[in-house]
């Protein structure tokens, strides 16, 4: 996606399927089934034409991908990795962008550069564990502004339930949590299942947003 979009400008353009492939310095059979996945994804669309040509699927001035910040505890790590994994094909599809402190570059003040992403954010996602309860950062800053968000309509915050843990009377509670039935994700037998349920859920919201405009 990123050497088709550099070559076609951003711009819903086709290019050229060898010279893609060539750029991608890719073989043919990677490339065809790279290709076919990104069509079933609706991320591209195929022209026709003598060998063939690809586009991005997104047209000129359609809404940017929304920003998705995402709140955890760093006991949480891998299992916010393991989410992020699954939010790929979202990323992919140009749905959301998501955020975490990781992406804090060196020389940044951290507490500055994670309060400007709370306040940009479309989409707050928390990472709901005993280690996120008892963090006073996650519970006591920034959900606290996550909240504040959530109450004047400028974001939408989605509580994951990652570990089991007394959070039925936190201020969030109200809010529908994911996966399906607030079950939480290390109590599915099948880990990638659970995390399948969570990304399904944020797709529907993200399509949600970017066809109301917000």
């Amino acid at each position: 996606m990123d050497k088709l979009t550099a070559l076609s400008e951003g711009q819903q353009k086709l290019i050229g399927n060898g010279a893609l492939r060539d750029a991608l310095d890719w073989d043919d059979a990677r490339y065809e089934r790279i290709k076919r996945q990104l069509v079933e994804e609706n991320a591209i669309i195929v022209g026709r034409g003598r060998g063939g040509s690809v586009g991005l699927a997104t047209a000129p001035g359609t809404k940017a991908a929304l920003s998705a910040f995402i709140a955890y505890s760093h006991v949480d790590e891998e299992a916010k990795n393991a989410l992020l994994k699954h939010l790929g094909p979202l990323t992919r599809l140009r749905l959301i962008d998501s955020w975490h402190d990781r992406k804090i570059k060196a020389g940044e003040e951290w507490d500055k550069t994670i309060s400007s992403k709370l306040d940009q954010a479309d989409i707050i996602l928390l990472l709901v564990s005993i280690d996120f309860i008892n963090s006073e950062y996650c519970y006591d800053i920034e959900l606290e502004k996550a909240m504040e968000r959530h109450e004047a309509g400028t974001a939408r915050v989605i509580p994951i339930i990652l570990r089991p843990c007394l959070w039925n009377h936190a201020s969030f509670a109200k809010l529908q949590a994911l996966p399906k039935d607030a079950k939480a994700i290390a109590a599915w037998a099948d880990k990638d299942e659970a995390l399948e349920n969570v990304a399904d859920g944020l797709m529907q919201v993200a399509k949600e947003l970017l066809a109301s405009g917000k």
